[in-house]
C-alpha cells in the first residue's frame, strides 16, 4: 500500500524527520517495504505559459511553441503533441534540465529549427504511463515555479505491508490513528458534512438484505443531477501518487475514499436498475455477470451478488457489472457503502479468481461503523467534483445490529507477559488512546470496549500487546522467562516422527521437505499395496503441478532426486515424514507417511573401500533397521507387483496381518516420468499404521558366559523362492539356542542349476546355561535342512 506522507500529515500532527516516523511505524508492526523520494532526478523543470503555436516548416507531426517561462524571452521549443492550446500551462524542461531515468535536456534542432528545451507528458515526469500527450497544468500555477511542487513532486511515499490481521491499516485514517496514540496528537477527521436537499433517498430506491449473515449493513445514497467528467488536478495527483489509476470523478471519489478510509465503495448508474431495487443475496444457480474488469463470471449459490428487480449487478464485496457502470451519460447515481462477511468474499474472491481492492480490504474485515462516514464523505466529494444534488438522508438497512466485544485486562497480567512494570494509569491510556473505551475499573484490571475496526482483538493477551506497542518494545529490559520442565515437549506422536527422522539421519540419509502437493498424474502412481486413496483436489491450485492435495510422498522425493542427480550429484539418499491427505467417507483426513528414495553411490563406511552403487538390499537394510528400532510387532518384507516398480525387485511392508509399506527398485517407465535415467530406489510407509505398536523401555539382558558355535548352511532352491521365508523357516526350526540367522550371500551361475539360487545362511548358536556341543548344533542344523527341504524343496549346495 503506498501513503503519500502529505496526505496522511492532513490527518495528524507528524516529525519531520521521515527516517524517525518509518521507525516509529515499525516499532508499530507497520513493514515499511520501502521509501520513494519524488522528484529527486526532477531538476529545472517549471511551469511554461504556451505563447503561440506555429506549424514547422519541415515537419508534419512537429509544430514549433513559444513558451514564456519566467524569463527575459519565451522559449522556442518543437513538439510533437498535439493536445495543448495556446495560453494551456505546461510542464517545462529546459536546457540543462534532467528528468526520471538520467535523461537530461540540451539544446538542439529538429528538421532545421532550434529547440530551446521540452514541454513534458506525465510518464516524463514519472506520474503514470501517460505518454499520448502532454501534461495539462492548473491555470493558476505561477509561470517560472518549480514543477515539483506544483505537482507534488517532491512528495515522499511509503509503501507498507498491510498484515492479514488488521484490516483497519488499508486506510490512511487508520494508521493517522495509530500514529495519534503513539504521538499523543489528536486525530483530524476530514470534512463529511452534507448539503442535502430535495426527496428522501427511500423515495428513489429500496434496499432488502435477504441474506443477513453475509451482509451486517448496507448503505445508500441518492445523488442527482451530477455531470461525469474528469476528476480535478488535485485528486488526480492523489490518486496517482497512491498508485491508482485516474477513470472519472465518481470513480476517482470512491476510491480516494477507500484509500482514505479503508472503506471500499461504489457507484451504480440509478438509472440502468430495474424496479429502482437493490436486493442483497445470493446468487441463483446458473447466474452470470459481466464483471467491470471484462470476466464474464459464472455464480454460485455460496456467494454473494448485489441484484435489482431481475438480474445480478454487483458481486458482494468484490467488483460491480458492467450494465450499471457510471459513464459519460450518467446523471443520477446510487452510491453503496456496505459491510460484507469476510469469510464469503475470501471465498467468492478465490473461486472467481477475483483480487480487487475491495476484497482484500473486505477479507480482512471492513468497519461497520466507518461504512456510515465512508458514505458520508464520499457523498460530500462528488459534490464538490461533480454537483448534482443530494436527496436527504440515506436508505441504511441493518438487519441486526453488530455488539461490541466486552473484554477484561488484570493489570498484574501485563506484568507477567511483558516483564516491565507498567503502571495501571498508563496501561488504561494507552488502549484508550487506541479507542478501546473504559466500561469499568479496579484497582485489579479494567472492563473495556473493543473498537469496531479491531477485529484482531479476541483475548487478554491482545490488550498486553496493544500495550507494549505503544509502550515501547525498547523499555521492556530483557530477562529469562520462567519456564517448567517437563519431561516431553512434544505431543506422544511428534515425540516418535522426531526420533524416527534423527535415526534415519545418523543412518546416513538427508531429510528434505517438500510441497504438501501434487499433480494429477501423480494421484495413484505409489497406492501402497492394497489402497486406493481418494485425493482431496484444490480449488485454485498454484499450477497442474500442484492440483491435488499429496497422497504419497514418493512423486516429490522422486523429483528432487531427479534434480539433484541432474547437477551432478553422485550419492542421493533423503526421506520426508510428512502427513498424506485423503477423502474417507466422504471427509477429509491425513495419516503421517515415510517416503525414502536412494540412487546414484552408496555412501562408503571407509575411503579404502571400494565404490558401489545403491541397491535393493540398501533400501531394505533401512526399512528392517527402523522397523526394528520403533516397533514391537513382527515386519516382513514379502514380494508383490506393482506398476511403478521392476518386476521381481518391488516389496510389500508387512505388519502382522496387513500391508503398511512398498519398497522396490522403481521401473524404468515410473523413473523416466521424473526424467530419471539411473536405477532409482523407493520406499513408502504408513507411519501411522506401523509406529502404533510401540516398543516398551528397553530391558536389560545379562550378557551370555558360554561361547557362540558359528555355523554357515548354502542350500539351492528355486529362483522364484524369496531368501527371507527360507531365513524365516530356519529361524522357526532351529529351536531355541539358535539366535540369529542372516543371509550372507546369494549366488547364481556357474554349479547352480539355471532356475535355481543358491541362498548362504550364517546361523549363530547360544545356549545361556552351558557351551554346546557339536552333536547338539548338527542336530539342529539337520532339522533347519529337514524343515527347508520339505517346505522349499531345498538341497544342501
Amino acid at each position: 500500500m503506498l501513503i503519500p506522507l502529505s496526505w496522511l500529515r492532513e490527518y495528524v500532527e507528524l516529525p519531520g524527520d521521515v527516517d524517525a516516523l518509518c521507525e516509529k511505524l515499525t516499532m508499530l508492526g507497520l513493514e515499511i517495504e520501502s521509501v520513494e523520494r519524488r522528484g529527486e532526478d526532477v531538476k529545472k523543470v517549471v511551469v511554461g505559459k504556451i505563447m503561440s503555436i506555429e506549424k514547422h516548416p519541415d515537419a508534419d507531426k512537429i509544430v514549433v511553441c513559444k513558451t514564456d517561462v519566467g524569463g527575459a524571452e519565451p522559449l522556442q521549443i518543437c513538439c510533437g503533441a498535439k493536445n495543448m492550446k495556446v495560453g494551456d500551462k505546461v510542464p517545462t524542461a529546459v536546457v540543462g534540465a534532467s528528468l526520471p531515468g538520467g535523461f537530461e535536456i540540451t539544446q538542439r534542432k529538429m528538421r532545421g529549427v532550434e529547440s530551446q528545451g521540452m514541454m513534458c507528458s506525465g510518464k516524463e515526469l514519472g506520474l503514470g504511463d501517460d505518454h499520448d500527450g502532454l501534461l495539462i497544468l492548473d491555470p493558476a500555477a505561477p509561470i517560472g515555479q518549480d514543477v515539483r511542487s506544483v505537482l507534488g513532486l517532491d512528495e515522499v511515499i511509503l509503501e507498507i505491508e498491510v498484515t492479514p490481521n488488521r484490516g483497519d491499516w488499508a486506510g490512511l485514517i487508520g494508521i493517522a490513528r495509530e500514529l495519534a496514540a503513539a504521538y499523543g496528537t489528536p486525530l483530524k477527521w476530514p470534512e463529511a458534512s452534507l448539503m442535502e436537499a430535495g426527496p428522501a433517498a427511500e423515495s428513489a430506491v429500496s434496499i432488502a438484505i435477504e441474506a443477513p449473515e453475509l451482509c451486517a449493513r448496507y448503505i445508500g445514497r441518492v445523488l442527482t443531477g451530477v455531470k461525469v467528467g474528469p476528476s480535478p488536478e488535485w485528486l488526480t495527483r492523489r490518486l496517482l501518487a497512491a498508485g491508482q489509476r485516474p477513470i472519472n470523478n465518481i470513480v476517482d471519489v470512491t476510491n480516494y475514499v477507500l484509500l482514505e478510509t479503508g472503506q471500499p465503495l461504489h457507484a451504480f448508474d440509478l438509472k440502468t436498475l430495474q424496479g429502482g431495487k437493490v436486493v442483497v443475496r445470493r446468487a441463483h444457480a446458473g447466474e452470470r455477470i459481466a464483471a467491470l474488469t471484462g470476466a464474464d463470471c459464472a455464480l454460485t449459490p455460496e456467494m454473494l451478488l448485489i441484484a435489482d428487480a431481475t438480474r445480478p449487478i454487483a458481486v458482494a464485496g468484490i467488483v460491480g457489472g458492467k450494465e450499471t457502470e457510471v459513464g459519460e451519460a450518467t446523471g443520477e447515481i446510487l452510491l453503496e457503502s456496505a459491510y460484507f462477511d469476510p469469510v464469503s468474499v475470501r471465498r467468492s474472491s478465490r473461486s472467481l479468481n477475483l483480487i480487487t481492492e475491495a476484497s482484500q480490504r473486505f477479507q480482512r474485515g471492513a468497519d461497520s461503523e466507518m461504512a456510515e462516514f465512508a458514505s458520508r464523505r464520499a457523498a460530500r466529494l462528488i459534490q464538490e467534483c461533480a454537483g448534482g444534488t443530494l436527496l436527504k438522508g440515506s436508505v441504511d438497512v441493518r438487519p441486526k445490529a453488530i455488539e461490541k466485544k466486552c473484554m477484561s485486562l488484570r493489570f498484574a497480567r501485563t506484568k507477567t507477559l511483558l516483564g516491565a512494570d507498567v503502571s495501571p494509569e498508563t496501561q488504561e491510556k494507552i488502549l484508550n488512546s487506541l479507542g478501546f473505551e473504559t466500561l469499568q475499573r479496579s484497582p485489579q484490571g479494567l472492563t473495556l470496549a473493543v473498537p469496531s475496526w479491531r477485529h484482531d482483538v479476541s483475548w487478554e493477551e491482545d490488550f498486553v500487546e496493544e500495550i507494549a506497542r505503544l509502550y515501547g518494545y525498547d523499555k521492556v529490559e530483557p530477562s529469562l522467562p520462567k519456564v517448567r520442565l517437563a519431561e516431553r515437549t512434544y505431543a506422544p506422536e511428534q515425540s516418535m516422527y522426531r526420533a524416527l527422522r534423527e535415526f534415519l539421519s545418523a543412518a546416513g540419509l538427508t531429510e528434505i521437505t517438500t510441497w504438501s502437493f501434487m499433480a494429477a498424474a501423480d494421484a495413484h502412481r505409489f497406492d501402497l499395496p492394497g489402497e486406493r486413496l481418494e485425493p482431496v483436489p484444490l480449488q485454485n491450485p498454484l499450477s497442474e503441478q500442484h492440483a491435488l492435495m499429496r497422497t504419497s510422498l514418493l512423486p516429490a522425493l522422486l523429483r528432487i532426486a531427479s534434480s539433484n542427480l541432474r547437477k551432478n550429484r553422485k550419492s542421493i539418499g533423503i526421506f520426508e515424514v510428512a502427513p498424506v491427505y485423503f477423502m474417507q467417507d466422504g471427509e477429509y483426513a491425513q495419516r503421517y507417511h515415510l517416503g525414502i528414495a536412494l540412487a546414484g553411490t552408496a555412501p562408503g563406511m571407509h575411503w579404502s573401500a571400494p565404490e558401489r552403487a545403491f541397491d535393493v538390499y540398501d533400501l531394505k537394510g533401512y526399512v528392517e533397521a527402523l522397523a526394528g528400532e520403533f516397533t514391537t510387532s513382527a515386519v516382513t518384507i514379502t514380494g508383490t507387483e506393482s506398476t511403478s516398480f521392476t518386476k521381481g525387485a518391488a516389496a510389500s511392508v508387512v505388519l502382522g496381518a496387513s500391508g503398511v509399506g512398498i519398497a522396490g527398485e522403481v521401473s524404468r517407465a515410473g523413473a523416466a516420468a521424473y526424467d530419471i535415467d539411473a536405477r532409482v530406489f523407493a520406499a513408502e510407509l504408513d507411519l501411522t499404521r506401523l509406529l502404533a505398536a510401540q516398543p516398551g523401555p528397553a530391558q536389560y539382558t545379562e550378557i551370555p558366559a558360554h561361547p557362540p558355535a558359528l555355523r554357515d548352511l548354502a542350500v539351492v532352491v528355486d529362483d522364484a523362492t524369496p531368501a527371507g521365508a527360507l531365513a524365516e523357516v530356519a529361524r522357526r526350526a532351529g529351536g531355541a539356542d539358535l539366535q540369529r540367522v542372516d543371509i550372507f550371500d546369494i549366488y547364481r551361475g556357474k554349479g547352480v542349476a539355471e532356475g535355481k539360487k543358491s541362498v548362504a545362511l550364517s546361523l549363530i548358536f547360544q545356549a545361556r546355561d552351558r557351551t554346546l556341543t557339536d552333536d547338539e548344533t548338527t542336530k539342529a542344523i539337520g532339522k533347519i535342512l529337514k524343515t527347508l527341504e520339505r517346505e522349499f524343496q531345498a538341497q544342501l549346495r
